[in-house]
């Protein structure tokens, strides 16, 4: 998250110019599209090698994903840098529940809420793209919103990593 908000702090133009392409630009969706289907490939072929009876599952895997990939990344080509950032939310999002149910700290809480937020967003990313891209837009009108909404996911970002240090 930090490294996410940094460049708006420091370069807002540079960071409105590219946040402003993202949500229809394909490469950078096809590289996260290509990042959640290496995770998805690897935790199923992984979960299916742990459990016996799913063993006759391996070869689809093997197979499937990569076809499911290709499929994306040819004919999903529509705001496909907003939905595979939706994926990958989801996926954050259930590291940081799975994290949070091993602290007994009462700021776990704090980063389940968050993570419920997150993957809220993500379904909205995924269902209704051209909103966020109003949002991304609207976000990013000038310097001084884009550097001051940067600053607070700046500030995010540091208490996630405070809360990563010193509770969890």
């Amino acid at each position: 998250m930090i490294a996410l908000r940094l460049p708006g702090v420091l370069w807002p133009a540079k960071y409105r110019a590219f946040a402003v392409k993202f949500p229809r630009s394909l490469l950078w969706g096809r590289i996260l599209i290509g990042i959640v289907s290496a995770i998805v490939w690897v935790v199923m072929y992984r979960a299916a090698s742990e459990s016996d009876e799913w063993q006759w599952t391996k070869p689809l895997i093997v197979v499937g994903v990569p076809v499911a990939f290709g499929l994306v990344y040819y004919y999903g080509v529509h705001y496909l840098a907003l939905r595979a950032s939706a994926a990958l939310l989801l996926m954050l999002a259930k590291l940081m529940v799975d994290a949070a149910d091993l602290s007994v700290s009462p700021l776990r809480l704090f980063i389940t809420v968050l993570a419920y937020f997150w993957v809220i967003a993500a379904i909205w990313m995924t269902v209704a793209p051209h909103h966020i891209r109003d949002l991304i837009g609207w976000a990013t009108v000038d310097d001084r919103r884009c550097r001051y909404l940067c600053s607070w996911g700046l500030v995010l970002g540091v208490v996630l990593v405070f809360l990563g240090i010193f509770v969890y």
